[in-house]
């Protein structure tokens, strides 16, 4: 598998930021993939810790069961570049969970796509963004529910302006609660087509707004959101001078 190139040496300059840096290659990861590699003629950077269980292939739709305890990052990257030998696929066998690691890769990217599953990560790819400047693509789903968002650091709602700070325990799990497989894909796909918005500078990003899906009811509602002026991520006024 092609190596991630190593960071420019102190004084270098860094390459101009390309491609996608995508957390997470599980359901929604896998989803978010899938859809972009028909679409963008770029890099995709893949990063994932974990290798493949049975309970993953309901939802994980890159994995089949001879990938059985094959690390997630070689197999979607090895199906991915079947699928569009076009796409750069660079992978990393890694978790990403502190604002420093991720904005180590970021930085190298044009967009990040958090599609992790766990609350530290999703709140330090919050930070990153928000201290660097990149764009960055949240969702999450579990059980019934699904939310995505899109946040441009300084000048839309991040998570903090609607949480604060992650909860003190990691909440429930698609492992341990359960999700349904056909809404990790929908929240997946609606990732990569925020991605592509992005990317082509077109449409109109889910800034300042929270989708929310709720598959039992078939609703889908875009909430609106607004910066938190305490937040860390609402820029401050400066000093005054007299």
């Amino acid at each position: 598998m092609p190596p991630i190139p190593p960071h420019p040496a102190p004084g270098e300059p860094l390459p101009p930021p390309h491609g996608v840096l995508l957390i997470g290659a599980g359901g929604l990861g896998c989803a978010t993939a899938l859809a972009l590699a028909g679409v963008i003629r770029t890099r995709l950077t893949l990063v994932d810790p974990d290798r493949i269980a049975l309970s993953n292939l309901h939802r994980q739709i890159l994995y089949h069961r001879d990938d059985l305890d094959a690390l997630k990052v070689e197999q979607a990257a090895r199906r991915l570049r079947h699928l569009a030998p076009a796409l750069t696929v660079e992978t990393r066998c890694a978790r990403l969970d502190t604002p420093e690691a991720i904005g180590a890769l970021a930085c190298r990217h044009a967009v990040t796509v958090d599609a992790s599953d766990n609350f530290r990560t999703r709140f330090a790819a919050n930070d990153a963004a928000i201290r660097q400047g990149f764009p960055l693509i949240h969702g999450a789903a579990s059980g019934f529910a699904g939310q995505l968002m899109t946040i441009d650091p300084g000048r839309s709602a991040c998570l903090r302006c609607l949480f604060g700070a992650p909860p003190p325990v990691e909440g429930p799990t698609c492992q341990n609660e359960g999700v349904i497989g056909s809404l990790v894909g929908e929240v997946g796909w609606l990732m990569a087509l925020e991605t592509v918005k992005l990317l082509k500078k077109t449409g109109q990003p889910l800034w300042n707004r929270l989708l929310t899906i709720h598959a039992l009811t078939g609703k889908r509602r875009a909430v609106p959101l607004r910066p938190d002026p305490h937040c860390p991520c609402h820029p401050q006024p400066g000093p005054v001078t007299p």
